[in-house]
């Protein structure tokens, strides 16, 4: 378990972070395999460019969507490439399942929150608006795909003193895939060269193909795991 690093290089382009990330490391939690599997392999699904591909197919050639699908997928795998909806055996032998315990006493910030969502935006609403266009936040603009804005918001909070007088532990949101929560941890005492981060690995697991909630969740997005 080893988090990127992200640069505080104001030219840093975000656009790869992952939703939450600022400057140091982030670790992202769920609260179930299914919401983990179905945030981390949400990449699987076809593109909306390869269905209207397929779409033509079947519609200049007389075929049916499904067969046209087959067509495609068969003709990639003839040429040597991966699948769309597929996922290559290497990533579950690069990745592991783990469940933490994280015992920081600071408090987590609620994004799914009326309160949150009017306290970033009194902040940083001009910005949001004049920089990126976001005239009203929403949960919608949380979920979204701009990541310097969602990168933006998490680290203004990350510099936020709460109630109890500490920094947040990180913040708390809905899985953008509906289902359940997500966290997103940042690692102070790391970024800061104080130590460790009060983070446990409690169980660790790999990745096999028969994983229940992963094949729950590619039949889901109509992908399968090699």
């Amino acid at each position: 378990m080893n988090p990127l690093e992200r640069s505080a290089d104001p030219s840093e382009v975000r656009s790869h972070w992952s939703r939450f990330d600022t400057p140091g490391r982030t670790i992202y939690l769920a609260d179930s395999k299914q919401i983990a599997y179905a945030e981390t392999l949400s990449l699987a699904r076809a593109s909306s460019d390869f269905r209207s591909a397929v779409d033509f197919v079947a519609r200049h050639f007389g075929m049916s969507w499904q067969d046209a699908w087959d067509e495609v997928r068969n003709d990639w795998s003839r040429n040597g490439h991966m699948t769309p909806g597929s996922v290559p055996a290497g990533w579950r032998d690069d990745h592991l399942v783990y469940q933490l315990k994280i015992s920081s006493p600071a408090p987590w910030v609620d994004l799914t929150a009326m309160e949150s969502l009017a306290a970033v935006s009194a902040a940083l609403g001009p910005n949001l608006r004049s920089t990126y266009g976001v005239d009203l936040l929403t949960l919608s603009t949380l979920t979204g795909e701009n990541r310097e804005v969602t990168s933006v918001i998490a680290e203004w909070i990350r510099t936020q003193i709460v109630d109890d007088g500490s920094y947040p532990a990180g913040v708390k949101f809905h899985s953008k895939l509906g289902g359940g929560a997500c966290w997103a941890f940042w690692m102070r005492r790391t970024d800061d060269g104080l130590g460790n981060d009060p983070v446990e690995v409690t169980e660790e697991h790999k990745i096999l193909k028969t994983d229940v909630d992963m094949k729950y969740v590619l039949g889901l997005y109509g992908a399968r795991c090699h």
